[in-house]
């Protein structure tokens, strides 16, 4: 039965507050002249002047902004040129004009995998598991994925013609009129009549919900989906899930975090030129008394660290699963005024228990990112990880043929057909914490040596992946030499008796310089290192005397 909603004050929080976190930058230069630029404008100068060829000059500059960038030893920091600033910023906020489909390239060609929710391609009648033969009268085939979606995006308003094979292999072209899309960053368990289902175990009143990534939306869907699962079901427990989540903005993990505490630390922010900043909880509380069940792995990252590990931190939440990517420095992108962009990092994450998220700038090199709660370390392999990931897409894409399932997850059907172990044992969990006020202890692992022996054995499949690499280039310079060296025509005829051989040499008038008897060394090998041009003919049988011709 629906219960007085929790989540009312939060949300007229939201509908009030524009934005939690905004940073004020103004770009300045610390150089206190111009000569520091100085050895660029001659180096720049010279070879423009007097290469021999003529330089691309605005390759010149991006190559030179790159190794500045470079010089940082920042994987995150990024200068972005013009041309590519609308990719860019389609990828960071997940706003962009098109057709509203995930897609996928399978065998050279580009799929279907669904179309999204209220999206242009949906209404005009595109199906999961269509195969797209042409755009605009253009074969959609022997290219790169980006850019067949580069022909698929476009200005909203303007048409786009597909022809699409259906699954049933029957073809269809379709006009789709582009739209603004902005990408959902919250799912629920599965689809149920286009619509999700967000319950996990009605009996008992648990709740699944999935977030994809943190974008400005995410808070306000969010909510959206806590009232859409209360109208399904009572919310007496919540499991959130983070894995695979990459991150996203900062704002949106720092408002997420605040929903569910009532006071404390979310967040530090400690960088080189800016003050320390932190982060604290207001009073506004939504599901106060609701235990709640993170999950994550070591795909989790940045913003997902920063709610799960607040909130754990808080002691609000049990985090189950694996340790994170650890991922926790700050990045602030800047539009330049001379065009372009630039994504730097210019701080880095700590949590209220004292905990830098950041594997690289962590003082502890044992300790990053967050750690699931003692007994709640529940591994899964990397092909775990791919099995579970492609069992629960056909329960996710829009569709007219859904799989059958019931409206509410059970343990055996999560095991048997999600292949989730980790949300089973999430299930399990949150049952013992209803039952006995207490979290059960379900695996006997140390969260801080697993998360260690994790990396390590991750680094070891890295190194072995390498090696491979590095066998497969060997074989290959092996082939390649080997056909090089039959190539090759030798200079001295085979089965040719070098015993004794003598060497003579003479200069350019065929004046005899001197004659030496060799006593030792190879010949061949020897006359190999030299660049030669043969003057005489070689006898076949016996070689008494070698000319070499010196100019």
């Amino acid at each position: 039965m629906p219960q007085k909603s929790r989540l009312m004050p939060v949300l007229l929080l939201l509908l009030t507050t524009l934005a939690i976190v905004q940073f004020s930058i103004a770009i300045t230069s610390t150089t206190p002249s111009y000569e520091w630029f100085d050895p660029l404008i001659d180096v720049r100068g010279v070879l423009a002047d007097r290469h021999l060829k003529l330089p691309n000059e605005e390759a010149m500059q991006e190559s030179a902004i790159k190794a500045m960038i470079e010089s940082l030893d920042d994987p995150y920091a990024l200068f972005i040129p013009v041309d590519k600033e609308e990719a860019f910023i389609k990828d960071l906020e997940g706003d962009y004009a098109g057709i509203g489909a995930q897609v996928r390239m399978i065998d050279r060609e580009l799929h279907i995998i669904s179309p999204m929710e209220n999206s242009p391609s949906l209404k005009a009648g595109v199906r999961a598991g269509d195969v797209v033969e042409h755009i605009d009268g253009e074969p959609a085939t022997n290219t790169t994925i980006e850019k067949l979606i580069e022909r698929l995006t476009g200005p909203v308003g303007t048409d786009v013609v597909v022809s699409v094979r259906h699954t049933d292999n029957s073809k269809e072209e379709i006009t789709i009129t582009r739209g603004h899309i902005k990408s959902q960053s919250i799912t629920g368990l599965l689809r149920r009549n286009q619509n999700w289902s967000w319950c996990l175990d009605e009996e008992n009143g648990i709740t699944y919900v999935r977030i994809m990534q943190f974008n400005d939306t995410t808070p306000m869907e969010l909510i959206n989906a806590l009232q859409s699962a209360e109208k399904q079901n009572v919310i007496n427990g919540l499991v959130i899930d983070l894995r695979e989540n990459p991150g996203g903005s900062l704002s949106a993990a720092i408002h997420i975090s605040d929903m569910f505490l009532d006071s404390g630390t979310i967040v530090t922010v400690t960088g080189r030129v800016d003050p320390i900043r932190a982060w604290n909880a207001d009073s506004k509380q939504i599901l106060q008394d609701v235990p709640i069940v993170i999950l994550v792995n070591n795909n989790s990252a940045s913003a997902s660290e920063i709610v799960s590990g607040s909130l754990q931190a808080n002691n609000r939440v049990a985090i189950l699963g694996t340790r994170t990517y650890g991922k926790g420095s700050v990045q602030e992108v800047l539009h330049l005024t001379s065009g372009g962009m630039l994504k730097f990092t210019t701080a880095r994450y700590d949590l209220a228990n004292g905990r830098t998220i950041d594997k690289k700038l962590s003082e502890d090199s044992g300790l990053w990112g967050v750690d699931p709660n003692k007994g709640l370390v529940i591994l899964e392999t990397r092909k775990e990880t791919v099995e579970r990931i492609k069992s629960r897409e056909p329960f996710t894409i829009i569709t007219e043929d859904e799989p059958e399932a019931s409206a509410c997850a059970d343990i055996d059907w999560i095991e048997d057909t999600l292949h989730d172990h980790q949300l089973a044992q999430a299930v399990v969990a949150l049952r013992g914490k209803l039952e006995t006020g207490n979290w059960p202890l379900l695996s006997e692992d140390d969260p801080v040596v697993t998360g260690i022996s994790e990396a390590v054995t991750e680094l070891a499949k890295e190194r072995i992946e390498i090696l491979k690499e590095l066998v497969k280039v060997g074989n290959r310079l092996s082939e390649l030499q080997s056909e090089l060296d039959e190539e090759e025509v030798s200079l001295i005829p085979e089965d040719t008796n070098l015993d004794n051989a003598v060497v003579t040499l003479t200069d350019e008038n065929g004046n005899s310089i001197g004659s030496w008897q060799v006593t030792s060394g190879n010949i061949e090998d020897a006359l190999d290192s030299l660049r030669l041009e043969s003057t005489t003919e070689v006898k076949e049988n016996n070689i008494k005397n070698i000319y070499i011709y010196i100019e």
